[in-house]
């Protein structure tokens, strides 16, 4: 039993480098920046008061009316005179600011947390048109404010004001939930999928393949070859549903990675959800990749630790 608690210890607890969360902190803050610079043609179309969805019908049915949003707010500076886009592009710019300053380590801490929190008032805003990406980053950005990610690659680490060592236990941690809440992720999307007969058949994924709402390629011809999806379809529970166990096999969990990002490069090439399938990859990558592949992983320390940080920034960009 004393074995049993000590390893459980050590498997949470043990001090590890923090790396792979400075990784991610850059990761996730690139990511948003493109993805704002993706949207920004559109952007008050999608969260302006008179946009696709207008204000008054978003509120009414999609946010959560008693936690933040862009809309609460504009009604509270309302009296005041402030003009709805123009608190719209407000809080945007801060959300645009404080991903640079989180993604350059300066003030890490408290970017993050405007990061995150701007990011939920956006979100708040304009449920309607939410597809999973917007949730993955905003639990992106709640893993990070409470993780070790600036004793590397940031202004921070330079100016001194890191307060902990590179290895420490506090970054195993945060990784170690960011592993279980994966496994809890796949685990439940995987037996969801079984519940119904159209995985098992091989329908699932004929249904995107075949309809061009979806598939971003002509993809009919597979209708003369229905053991393809079919395939694909027993893959994707597979890889799914046993996610938690072989991820933690030492032996197949090389395999399983490679697995998973593949099968989110398949849904962002066939499906056109580039931006979801990216921040899944970014996720498994900061959460596995240090323990599948510890020698690559040793020679980005390596790198890491010899160019200044703006100079490692902009080359990991």
């Amino acid at each position: 039993m004393k074995t049993f608690a000590s390893s459980l210890h050590t498997f949470f607890f043990g001090a590890m480098d923090s790396l792979p969360l400075a990784f991610f902190r850059i990761s996730v803050g690139v990511f948003g920046l493109t993805q704002f610079l993706l949207l920004s043609a559109n952007w008050l179309q999608l969260y302006g008061v008179d946009g696709y969805v207008e204000w008054f019908i978003s509120y009414e049915l999609f946010s959560i009316k008693e936690l933040p949003s862009i809309i609460g707010l504009a009604n509270a500076l309302l009296p005041f005179g402030f003009q709805d886009n123009s608190i719209v592009m407000f809080i945007t710019g801060i959300y645009v600011l404080s991903l640079l300053g989180m993604t350059l380590g300066w003030r890490t801490r408290l970017m993050t947390f405007m990061a995150w929190l701007t990011h939920f008032m956006l979100c708040n805003t304009s449920m309607a048109f939410g597809y999973g990406v917007e949730t993955f980053m905003h639990v992106s950005l709640f893993y990070l404010l409470f993780s070790p990610c600036s004793e590397y690659l940031s202004l921070d680490a330079q100016a001194g004001r890191t307060g902990q060592q590179k290895v420490n236990s506090q970054a195993r941690f945060m990784i170690r939930i960011m592993q279980l809440h994966l496994c809890i992720v796949y685990f439940n999307a995987g037996i969801a999928k079984m519940l119904g007969v159209d995985w098992w058949q091989g329908e699932a994924v004929w249904y995107v393949f075949g309809n061009t709402n979806y598939s971003q390629f002509n993809l009919q011809f597979l209708a003369n070859l229905p053991f393809i999806p079919k395939i694909l379809s027993w893959w994707t529970l597979l890889i799914e549903t046993a996610f938690p166990i072989f991820m933690f096999v030492k032996l197949s969990r090389k395999f399983w990675i490679v697995n998973i990002i593949m099968l989110h490069i398949g849904i962002g090439l066939i499906m056109g959800l580039y931006m979801f399938g990216l921040i899944m990859i970014i996720i498994n990558i900061a959460a596995f990749a240090w323990m599948i592949f510890p020698e690559q992983w040793a020679r980005f320390e390596q790198w890491s630790c010899r160019k200044s940080v703006l100079g490692q920034i902009v080359s990991t960009c």
